[in-house]
């Protein structure tokens, strides 16, 4: 089922960032007739991932690609909605042991993403009130939800982790 719930997760933030997959699944014959005779919506060309700029690790770094302007999110598939205001705020997780602390920015996330992809049903906005362990974000919980699917991968640690303990 988490599996499941992955996958839908995967390809609705592909999606939301303007990138269509070669690879989707061909329509069976009755779907591609239903959609010749609906009203065809120009959609933006594809990016292909290789032009997208790497982060040391050589991965896609996504907040990079943003700021470079060269893919440009939309918050909703419904053009009416108001966009989401960015939110310029830092959450710190204290760490047990020897490794720093771990500081979730809310700017790049809120570039590109509405609050309601990770309050409530994600994240409780109540200091305190997650007990987010890295057993649980390895099980796709948390900060799992994207990272090491759709974001940077949980090997970069140094990517959360980055508050030296004082």
């Amino acid at each position: 089922m988490s599996k499941w719930i992955s996958r839908i997760f995967l390809l609705t933030a592909l999606l939301s960032v303007g990138l269509f997959l070669s690879s989707l699944p061909v329509l069976h014959a009755q779907q591609q007739k239903e959609a010749q005779t609906k009203p065809q919506v120009q959609q933006e060309q594809a990016i292909p991932l290789q032009i997208l700029p790497k982060d040391n690790a050589g991965n896609v770094d996504w907040v990079k690609s943003l700021r470079q302007g060269i893919i440009k999110p939309k918050d909703s598939l419904d053009p009416k909605k108001p966009t989401t205001p960015v939110i310029d705020l830092d959450i710190v997780f204290k760490v047990k042991g020897d490794l720093p602390d771990v500081v979730y920015p809310h700017y790049p996330h809120t570039e590109w993403l509405s609050c309601n992809n990770c309050h409530p049903k994600i994240f409780i906005m109540q200091a305190g009130a997650n007990k987010v362990t890295m057993k649980k974000i390895e099980e796709g919980q948390f900060c799992g939800r994207c990272h090491g699917v759709v974001a940077f991968p949980l090997s970069n640690c140094t990517r959360c982790h980055s508050k030296p303990k004082r």
